[in-house]
């Protein structure tokens, strides 16, 4: 296997949770994936660390999803799925992504980042170039969202 291979097996997975997370499909997601990869291709980025290589990829990948969700094409049209469905009696219960996708983004971001990633605050504020304190209060409001978020999905039920 070839060192470009390895770096993709090794960050690929990551790169797509957190793509996935942000922009809420899985086409996108894996668009994202795409391009971050033919950007490092390009660049010819080298790693010192293992750290260094993660955190790289983490970077770029919330760069990219920036990217898509600001672009015309995101912004200009409306997904199925925001398309309300004919009423119906029948309930069925809410899955747990969309709960998740309920929060925004922001929140959404620094909750997978140090749950799913294990990053502390201060790797997570590094990573997305915001203060710290910033990175504490969005994991703050980003539990306390998803809990009344699943309260309400529970009350529901």
């Amino acid at each position: 296997m070839s060192d470009y291979q390895e770096v993709y097996t090794r960050n690929a997975p990551r790169v797509y949770r957190l793509c996935y997370s942000r922009l809420g499909n899985r086409e996108d997601a894996e668009d994202a994936v795409q391009n971050v990869f033919v950007r490092w291709l390009k660049n010819g980025t080298q790693f010192e660390t293992a750290e260094h290589e993660k955190a790289y990829f983490l970077r770029a990948a919330s760069n990219e999803c920036i990217n898509v969700r600001s672009s015309f094409w995101r912004t200009k049209r409306v997904d199925f799925e925001d398309i309300p469905e004919p009423s119906s009696d029948d309930s069925m219960p809410e899955e747990p992504g969309a709960i998740l996708r309920s929060i925004p983004a922001k929140y959404r971001e620094v909750l997978y980042l140090f749950y799913y990633e294990e990053l502390s605050s201060e790797e997570i504020a590094e990573t997305l170039s915001r203060n710290h304190s910033t990175v504490r209060t969005q994991l703050q409001r980003g539990r306390e969202l998803l809990k009344k978020a699943l309260e309400k999905s529970n009350e529901e039920d």
